[in-house]
């Protein structure tokens, strides 16, 4: 089960909310845990049962655990705020099921993520890393490009159930 979601449509930002600065300096990103099913269900996929985001991260915590990947969850003060997680393959690395909370998104939190899981993937010794985007997400696109991630290759995958699309994958090189 993929789920894949638009990361980066532009929400506006809601009273509570701290600005890009302070939000770095209280984000926390840690590895996520089938503990955190119903707090990223209720932030990250509404319209997912809680059951199936529990199994999913049960699937996931089960690779990290074999050295596959690391599921990894953004928290704000304690409450989900975005999900990420790298899935190691033969020849890379994969970051995939990118997803911030819509009322959170375009404040960094995705680029925090992102950072995080490139941090994992040199820690580990890794010397090359790929994410995908739809090519129907222009902003994620170009947000994974700012960051240093070049163009590979255009695919058409089945996304969230619906007709194949075309998604880029961009790769980055690591130095450790």
């Amino acid at each position: 089960m993929r789920l894949g979601v638009d990361v980066f449509q532009r929400k506006p930002r809601t009273q509570a909310q701290p600005g890009p600065a302070s939000l770095a300096a209280r984000l926390a990103i840690r590895r996520a845990t089938p503990d955190d099913a119903a707090a990223l269900q209720r932030a990250c996929w509404p319209e997912w049962p809680e059951v199936a985001v529990h199994e999913f991260l049960e699937r996931l915590n089960t690779s990290a655990a074999r050295g596959r990947g690391y599921p990894a969850a953004a928290l704000f003060e304690g409450a989900a705020v975005g999900f990420g997680q790298l899935t190691l393959w033969r020849d890379a690395a994969e970051i995939g099921d990118l997803i911030v909370a819509p009322a959170w998104r375009s404040q960094g939190v995705g680029t925090a993520i992102i950072a995080h899981l490139l941090d994992k993937a040199r820690a580990w010794g890794l010397t090359r890393v790929e994410i995908g985007a739809a090519m129907s997400n222009p902003r994620a696109l170009a947000l994974y490009r700012r960051l240093g991630f070049a163009p590979q290759r255009v695919i058409d995958i089945q996304l969230n159930g619906g007709a194949p699309e075309p998604v880029m994958y961009l790769a980055m090189p690591l130095k450790s």
